[in-house]
């Protein structure tokens, strides 16, 4: 918990909690804890286990209770900027089971599963968003990339200002010689993709390809400005097929009911 997020409890109020739920005969529990998204750096991961750690020894000695599991949650990065240095999964892997259990014998906590939620991990770099560009704008101030998916289809770069690596797929072995902006269809001045990105020189008809959208990607998309939603193909072994189909119009009425 901290002064400006809803999530988690304050320390006085999570031992409260704890013996509250004993009293009213819960009889199994665990510990979790999140302590944000896309982290990189193992050391601050290192930190906040070792508190949990802590507050599951003072939950234990101050109301004696065993823990099932010990949840360190998520919020393991992956590196969406090409500058961004991968996290050293072997040696986190290493640190945080090494101060799991030398801290589980310490603290007397008995043998709690060490649970992960790795799914960002797991999926990020597992999906691309291919777009088709329909538009080249050029003001005296930019120069825009006007592509068919926007916010509708990826939200997290309007919603979080977050970086999607840009390839112009169609030319990937090209020079990059101009700097654009990449933007959707929407009728929002927040529908942008990617700001001042240096990409080959783009025309109508390349298709570019957004990096890292299997993790908060289709499940963060919409039919925002009555777009439907994109089709999902599934790639393996040099062979494809279409997992999801594209939405139609249609799909923008389904479950609507009009009463007569």
């Amino acid at each position: 918990a901290g002064p400006e997020t809803k999530f988690g409890l304050w320390e006085e109020t999570t031992l409260k909690t704890y013996e509250v739920a004993k009293k009213v005969g819960v009889e199994k529990f665990g510990i979790h804890m999140h302590v944000g998204s896309g982290i990189l750096n193992i050391e601050s991961i290192l930190l906040a286990f070792d508190n949990l750690l802590k507050m599951a020894k003072k939950i234990r000695d101050k109301i004696d209770i065993t823990f099932e599991f010990i949840d360190m949650g998520g919020g393991l990065g992956v590196p969406y900027n090409p500058q961004e240095k991968k996290l050293d999964l072997s040696l986190f892997s290493k640190n945080i089971l090494t101060l799991f259990k030398t801290k589980i014998v310490e603290y007397n906590l008995g043998n709690p599963f060490f649970c992960l939620e790795p799914g960002r991990y797991l999926v990020s770099d597992a999906s691309i968003l291919l777009t088709a560009v329909n538009t080249i704008k050029v003001t005296p101030f930019k120069k825009f990339v006007g592509v068919d998916a926007g916010f509708n289809t990826l939200l997290r770069p309007s919603m979080y200002g977050s970086y999607h690596h840009v390839l112009v797929a169609n030319k990937l072995n090209s020079p990059k010689k101009q700097i654009y902006d990449v933007v959707g269809p929407i009728c929002e001045s927040g529908d942008v993709i990617a700001k001042n990105r240096q990409l080959p020189i783009v025309e109508e008809g390349d298709l570019l390809a957004i990096l890292n959208a299997g993790a908060y990607g289709f499940a963060m998309s919409s039919q925002y400005n009555s777009r439907p939603r994109a089709a999902e193909v599934l790639i393996k072994d040099k062979k494809y097929f279409l997992s999801r189909k594209r939405e139609t119009f249609n799909s923008l009425l389904l479950n609507q009911q009009i009463e007569e």
